[in-house]
């Protein structure tokens, strides 16, 4: 099962027991998911749909809870769009004029009376998230409906995916209203969606709905994956600085080379320079000092400047051996010129 399968499952395990959180989720719920049919005689039916069967029977049971009524669950073949033969089980609920759908539709605002006609509403009916507690539950109906994530082990990325722009809209306001807490909007063909790709707004939002096990989950993923990013910085660091000082002991022994060959030529002992370079002969008219690291800069290829300074008698700080390095460096160049 993937990530957003989970969280789910954990979300339609749990039971409001609130009048007021029971309305607001069934709201959310049949504000995207549901569809009217005409019954004949000018009545109303309602058929919500979901391809989650635990969100089905979760949906069911507070439906009929709520508004004392019967709803009839129903399974059918879902074909959807870019999977080509493949066909998954879709669920249907099925809440008939004899089973209060009038009154569904009336108290859950999806559809009010203006001017003594009834007309069907848009976006999210504002009196049924007045309070907090409610906001939350409503925001859960949706994500229940339309909302996926993605697995946190590959990215960050919660999203609802609506068909009215005015919902939408209604939606991210919604999230908007819980502290520090704010979501995007996008067009993706004729649907509309709001999404959330921050670590810790995606996070939040598993709390609100009140997936507890998801939050623990995503939070020891975040977790783990900032302790790899560390270490793989940390190496990657490591290996630039093991790069920058045999780049930078290479270029400081070619300057004793240097040295050392036109030393043992002042000396007339250029037939026999390799042998002698190797022994690291030809340095005499360096100062002691420059000598000195001259020296152990041979003898210790790959040693940091920390390590050579802390290798000489007295040992000496870094910025002073780089020093001694610069001045080794110029008597190289004015050797060259």
């Amino acid at each position: 099962m993937s990530f957003a399968s989970d969280v789910k499952g954990e979300l339609a395990r749990l039971d409001n027991t609130k009048k007021c959180c029971m309305l607001a989720e069934i709201a959310g719920f049949l504000r995207v998911s549901s569809s009217i049919k005409l019954a004949g005689g000018g009545k109303l039916g309602i058929v919500a749909t979901t391809e989650n069967a635990a969100v089905a029977r979760h949906y069911k049971k507070l439906i009929e809870k709520y508004f004392r009524n019967k709803v009839a669950l129903g399974i059918g073949d879902s074909q959807r769009p870019g999977a080509g033969n493949k066909s998954r089980n879709r669920y249907y609920l099925n809440i008939s004029p004899d089973e209060k759908s009038m009154q569904i539709l009336r108290e859950t605002g999806m559809m009010l009376i203006r001017e003594g006609d009834d007309y069907f509403s848009d976006g999210i009916y504002q009196p049924i998230v007045k309070s907090k507690c409610c906001r939350r539950s409503y925001v859960r109906g949706m994500f229940l409906s339309c909302g996926t994530m993605s697995d946190p082990r590959k990215s960050y990325h919660m999203e609802f995916v609506l068909d009215k722009e005015q919902t939408a809209a209604d939606l991210r306001k919604l999230i908007g209203t819980f502290v520090d807490l704010s979501a995007n909007m996008t067009r993706r063909g004729d649907d509309h969606i709001v999404y959330i790709k921050k670590a810790s707004y995606i996070s939040d939002m598993l709390g609100i709905m009140g997936a507890a096990d998801a939050v623990l989950e995503f939070e020891n993923i975040r977790i783990s994956k900032g302790l790899h990013g560390d270490v793989q910085r940390m190496l990657n660091c490591d290996t630039a600085n093991v790069d920058r000082t045999l780049s930078a002991a290479e270029e400081q022994i070619s300057w004793i080379r240097k040295i050392q060959k036109e030393g043992l030529r002042a000396e007339g002992r250029a037939g026999e320079m390799q042998d002698l370079i190797e022994e690291g002969a030809g340095l005499s008219g360096l100062a002691a000092p420059l000598r000195e690291v001259a020296l152990l800069r041979l003898r210790r290829p790959a040693a940091s400047l920390s390590e050579i300074g802390e290798a000489l008698v007295p040992p000496i700080g870094k910025p002073a051996v780089s020093k001694r390095f610069a001045k080794i460096r110029a008597i190289a160049e004015e050797l060259t010129d």
